[in-house]
């Protein structure tokens, strides 16, 4: 009865051996007897008394006892006839766990294919691998501390790519399984609180102070933001603001007027702002978008137009990367508005890279705006234009662009004499996107032939 009471795990079965080996060692210790399953088994001194010596064979029948009754009743001719805890339990292990090479195999096999699974945590993850190599090392094939700290990177979910490509670049003192766990748990700690932040609502105010003259601005101004303009169907202006409306009853239409003549010699040419022919282009290559990154970089050589060698490296959170030249990026993206064209200047070329990075500050220093809202990342130009939408997949803001290798150096050409930034400044600093739907409109002699897709430079 006090065995049933003291004894309340499961016994030894054909299931649970692994179990039941960490339990009986924890119900030994409890009980102050582990010294009697050590691999090296107690001996009394030689001048022991006589009491002494029945008191230790009374502990290490009790060992025995113990171990014994622990096991299922179809398991115990197993230990018929051994008279000591260290053999009985010695005996269990070459039942259980059997030296072979066959054995070696399967758990060499299980070590190999540990995943993180979505019902995983870091911790659980880093368990499983630590107790299968635990196993080979009792099966007597010992895992190194490398491989260890190699297995534990193998098979992460992609949203761990770049903290992965870092720990790789740790030299070979500090690549130990103890430093991959600490970063990896460090990195799951991070990712979960800011997870947990994200998901919580937002707590509303205990009180407010608000004067009725604020209220009426703030009313007015939400009124101001829903009209609809009736001659543009724009939302945020009345017809008689929309320079749509202005242009329409002001300006002649091109029937109305007579076309200028043009000096057609090789430097007087109309003005002439078309893109650059392509000749092949890479289907569908991803691109993040990373506020942290302070250029752009590409993996991949064959994106590349005007491509420079160079040999630099850069700077990463933890470890440097590899800068084997620099170049220009065409990229050709499908938007919900249709197509999207940006030309990526001063490209870094870094071939350790795991992903395609888009230098988020490179949109803030060309005057930007950028909104992220509902999993969404929505970019605008200078005068709060929609340029592009980026979703969120995986963690990652990204962008799924066909990238064009161009046939010539330049996104654009012009006539020699008046040049893109010419035109800019003449229609007041009006962006790209909307010469071109001036041209569109056919309000202006010189520009109703304009072809090819905008490109946008950052």
């Amino acid at each position: 009865m006090a065995f049933a009471e003291s004894c309340n795990f499961e016994k030894l079965n054909n299931n649970n051996y692994k179990q039941w080996k960490f339990s009986i060692k924890m119900q030994l210790l409890n009980l102050g007897l582990i010294e009697f399953v050590n691999k090296q088994e107690p001996v009394l001194d030689a001048e022991a008394t006589k009491a002494d010596k029945q008191n230790f064979e009374l502990r290490k029948a009790k060992a025995l006892f113990t171990i014994c009754l622990s096991i299922d009743e179809n398991l115990k001719s197993i230990v018929y006839n051994i008279d000591s805890p260290v053999a009985a339990l010695q005996e269990i292990e070459n039942v259980f766990e059997p030296r072979s090479r066959a054995r070696i195999g399967a758990l060499r096999t299980k070590f190999l294919n540990i995943l993180f699974l979505p019902s995983d945590t870091m911790s659980s993850y880093i368990g499983k691998i630590s107790q299968a190599a635990k196993d080979l090392e009792n099966a007597g094939k010992v895992i190194p501390d490398d491989e260890i700290a190699y297995q534990m990177l193998a098979n992460l979910p992609r949203s761990y790519d770049n903290l992965v490509m870092q720990l790789y670049q740790l030299d070979d003192v500090n690549f130990t399984s103890l430093n991959i766990q600490k970063s990896l748990l460090a990195e799951y700690d991070r990712v979960t609180v800011r997870e947990k932040s994200e998901a919580r609502p937002k707590e509303p105010a205990v009180f407010s102070i608000e004067s009725a003259v604020s209220r009426k601005k703030n009313s007015t101004k939400e009124f101001k933001e829903r009209r609809k303009c009736f001659f543009c169907g724009t939302v945020g202006h009345i017809r008689k603001n929309c320079w749509k409306f202005k242009n329409a009853n002001k300006m002649p239409t091109h029937q109305q007027r007579k076309p200028p003549t043009f000096k057609q010699d090789e430097l007087s040419n109309p003005a002439v702002f078309y893109a650059s022919a392509y000749c092949t282009q890479s289907m569908d290559i991803e691109f993040v978008i990373d506020s942290a990154a302070t250029e752009h970089f590409v993996n991949d050589i064959n994106l590349f137009t005007n491509f420079q060698k160079l040999s630099s490296s850069a700077s990463m959170a933890e470890g440097t990367t590899n800068i084997l030249g620099k170049g220009d990026v065409s990229l050709e993206i499908m938007d919900n508005s249709g197509k999207v064209s940006l030309l990526l200047k001063n490209v870094l070329y870094a071939p350790q890279m795991v992903r395609n990075l888009i230098s988020l500050r490179k949109f803030d220093l060309a005057h930007y705006s950028i909104l992220v809202k509902n999993f969404k990342m929505i970019i605008r130009t200078p005068r709060n234009r929609l340029f592009l939408t980026v979703p969120l997949i995986d963690k990652f803001y990204v962008i799924k662009a066909n990238v064009i290798k161009m046939q010539n150096d330049s996104a654009a050409y012009i006539s020699d004499k008046d040049g893109i930034e010419l035109w800019h400044a003449r229609f007041g600093h009006l962006n790209m996107q909307g010469i071109k739907d001036f041209s569109k409109s056919n309000n202006a002699y010189g520009l109703e032939h304009l072809k090819g897709n905008v490109i946008l430079v950052v």
